[in-house]
C-alpha cells in the first residue's frame, strides 16, 4: 500500500509562510509572517459546478493544492502558500495522517503580505 501523492504529481515548489508570534513583535504591529519552509505540491485551478457556485468572480482565484506531510514544515489553517511569487490564503485544510496526504483549498490575495526575515540565531560562547 503507498501513501501519501506520487513525485512526479507533485511538480511545485511551495513556500509556506506562518504569522509571528506576538512575543516577537510590537504593539499595533501589522500581522507579519515568516517563511517557515519549502516543500513540493501540485497545484491546478478549481474547476466545474463547485466553483461556479462559489461565484464566478474569485472561481479563477480558487486553487487546490495537494502535498505530503513534512516533518521540517508546519501548516495550520492560519498559513499562507507562496507559489512563483503569489500569496493564496488558505480557505480548506484537510489532512489524513494515515495516507501522508494534505490537500489545501487556497484563494490567491490581491493585499500585500508582510513578510519578516528569519531571526539570525545567537553566537553560541564559542564563536565570541
Amino acid at each position: 500500500m503507498t501513501t501519501g501523492f506520487n513525485s512526479g504529481m507533485r511538480n511545485h515548489r511551495v513556500t509556506i509562510l506562518n504569522k509571528v508570534q506576538l512575543s516577537e513583535k510590537a504593539f499595533g504591529e501589522k500581522t507579519s509572517y515568516r517563511r517557515d519552509g519549502s516543500l513540493w505540491s501540485s497545484y491546478e485551478f478549481t474547476k466545474g459546478t463547485k466553483a461556479l457556485r462559489e461565484g464566478s468572480l474569485d472561481a479563477y482565484d480558487s486553487v487546490i493544492f495537494r502535498m505530503n506531510f513534512s516533518a521540517n514544515v508546519t501548516i495550520t489553517r492560519e498559513s499562507l502558500i507562496e507559489m512563483h511569487g503569489k500569496i493564496y490564503q488558505i480557505q480548506s485544510l484537510n489532512e489524513d495522517h494515515v495516507e501522508n496526504k494534505i490537500i489545501i483549498r487556497a484563494t490567491e490575495m490581491t493585499t500585500q503580505v508582510n513578510i519578516v526575515p528569519k531571526p539570525e540565531p545567537e553566537p553560541s560562547a564559542s564563536e565570541i
